[in-house]
């Protein structure tokens, strides 16, 4: 193990070596995204929504009930906005017909 400078803090809520501008979203879609996961279906429909006004560095994991975070660098979304553009892709998202109306997005901090 690398030996730690005994000067360096260790602080909470950083995202300190991966970008100075991260952002973090809570996306619960409604009902579990598990099997919409290939191209043209549903998270493939919310990902090219968020990839319009931020890059995705991560996405977590899914909670079998449709949440899931993303860690986003340059973003330009709000929650809200974010909220109302995943929503907007409306009832019949993808080839699985996902309904997307219900979804919420929430800031999240790390």
């Amino acid at each position: 193990m690398v030996a730690r400078n005994p000067n360096n803090l260790i602080g909470f809520g950083h995202t300190h070596g991966i970008a100075d501008d991260i952002e973090m979203f809570t996306i619960d879609g409604g009902a579990t995204l598990a099997a919409e996961t290939n191209p043209g279906e549903a998270m493939d429909f919310i990902v090219n929504t968020i990839m319009t006004k931020a890059t995705i560095l991560a996405v977590g994991a899914e909670d079998g009930a449709g949440a899931f975070r993303v860690m986003l660098h340059g973003s330009a979304w709000t929650d809200s906005d974010m909220q109302t553009a995943i929503r907007a892709l409306g009832a019949t998202v993808g080839s699985g017909n996902y309904d997307a109306t219900g979804a919420t997005v929430a800031a999240f901090a790390f």
